[in-house]
């Protein structure tokens, strides 16, 4: 696909262009570095200023099942139109979006599930396994901590969901505790009484996303690479099957490889090359507090099942966070949502009633989901320079490192570690 682009006032060869400095491009460069590439991160706004800011900074094999999971049809057609749901679908006429659900819907079975969840089970123990020694190595301070992650039932029905998901989990190697309502108050002390039981995955961890994206970004230029913020890709040009040329601002780059990590901004980029990314950008919400100086506050993450809601410690703070958002690409705050959020956790925690949610403490950021909830990692077809990173929904921090050192591997020609082929980005053509 040829494409005339403007005049730039610069131009730049490089040897491998990433596009996105979130959790997945940052790793994504950091790895490459490592294989002896150069690198070059070029961003519309910066190291982790969409969806790597301000997430809940889990790391969780735990979700393995993806969003596109049987029964969820059936809760969805109460959840869509109400603002205040755990999932909601903003009525709008968009053709991406009508083809986005329909797969959504034909993904939402037993069969594909379970095809599923072996691909990310791997991935995400991968991941889970890499953070163990990558933080560490690298001197990264961003609160981490292997606490696991406690998941609370509210009802008998939420509590079986919970079982079976336990069990679905265990047959792919992640293990977990089931608890009675008097294990979970004695493991973490803020719970409600009331609570019909719990379920602990000791697998699980959880960090300040930030810090590590921003700790992972010093790394990169450490090791030479190269991050140019403020740039937002205008065009691309393409001979054949190689991308020749991509404008950036005012700078016209020459890569010999890309790769597209660009979040929910993805889709926008591939078409310019004719590759179709079926990605839809889901908005989640989160509220950051710092407890008062000796009040109880959740010592481990918490997720709330049947609000889908969950907190998080991060040092000194909490973050609450939570639900799904599909409305297009746009950072505009629902309050309806955030209160949501509180509304939902305080049925299961105490002290969250009155957290302050009029402030600068409320984020909300671009989640990239596809209509099957696997990533989409890989090169299309129709290209032998681009690799494809991105549709990580909301476990793109799970998956950052995993995802860095498979791209690493495709731009080099080389075996990757894990299959790629049921993430390929191929297999929606």
């Amino acid at each position: 696909m040829a494409q005339e682009l403007k005049l730039a006032n610069e131009q730049k060869d490089v040897d491998v262009l990433v596009i996105g400095a979130g959790v997945i491009g940052i790793c994504s460069a950091y790895y490459l570095l490592k294989a002896g590439r150069e690198v070059t991160i070029v961003d519309r706004e910066g190291v982790a200023a969409g969806s790597s800011f301000g997430n809940s900074g889990l790391i969780v094999p735990s979700h393995s099942i993806p969003l596109a999971a049987p029964g969820i049809i059936t809760k969805g057609l109460r959840w869509l139109m109400d603002p205040g749901s755990p999932f909601y679908v903003k009525p709008r006429l968009s053709r991406d979006l009508a083809s986005w659900l329909w797969r959504f819907q034909a993904a939402a079975r037993r069969g594909p599930m379970e095809r599923s969840v072996p691909v990310l089970a791997d991935l995400t123990l991968a991941s889970a396994k890499i953070y163990r020694d990558l933080i560490p190595e690298e001197g990264i301070e961003c609160h981490y901590m292997e606490r696991g992650m406690l998941g609370l039932y509210s009802s008998n029905h939420g509590l079986a969901e919970g079982m079976e998901e336990a069990d679905i989990m265990r047959r792919h190697g992640i293990g977990s505790r089931m608890l009675s309502p008097e294990e979970v108050l004695e493991i973490e002390p803020t719970v409600k009484p009331g609570i019909k039981g719990g379920v602990l995955y000791e697998t699980d961890s959880n960090f300040e996303p930030a810090s590590f994206v921003q700790g992972m970004a010093r790394a990169v230029v450490a090791m030479g690479g190269k991050i140019e913020s403020g740039l937002s890709v205008d065009a691309l040009s393409s001979n054949g099957r190689l991308i020749t040329e991509v404008l950036a601002g005012n700078v016209r780059y020459r890569p010999q490889e890309v790769v597209l990590a660009a979040g929910s901004w993805s889709p926008q980029i591939g078409k310019q090359l004719g590759v179709s990314l079926p990605v839809q950008p889901a908005k989640g919400y989160s509220i950051t507090v710092t407890p008062a100086k000796g009040a109880k506050s959740p010592g481990i993450p918490l997720m709330a099942h049947e609000a889908r809601v969950g907190v998080a410690p991060m040092g000194p703070d909490l973050r609450m966070a939570g639900t799904l958002e599909l409305s297009g690409l746009n950072t505009d705050i629902d309050r309806r949502r955030v209160k949501a959020i509180v509304k939902g956790l305080s049925r299961y925690v105490t002290g969250i009633e009155d957290a302050p949610i009029d402030g600068d403490n409320v984020w909300c950021g671009m989640r990239p989901c596809t209509p099957d909830g696997l990533p989409i990692i890989g090169r299309p077809g129709s290209l032998d320079n681009l690799v494809v990173a991105t549709g990580h929904a909301m476990i793109g921090m799970t998956l950052g490192p995993i995802t860095g050192r498979l791209v690493s591997q495709i731009a080099a020609h080389a075996e990757p570690e894990l299959d790629t082929g049921p993430v390929s980005p191929d297999r929606f053509a």
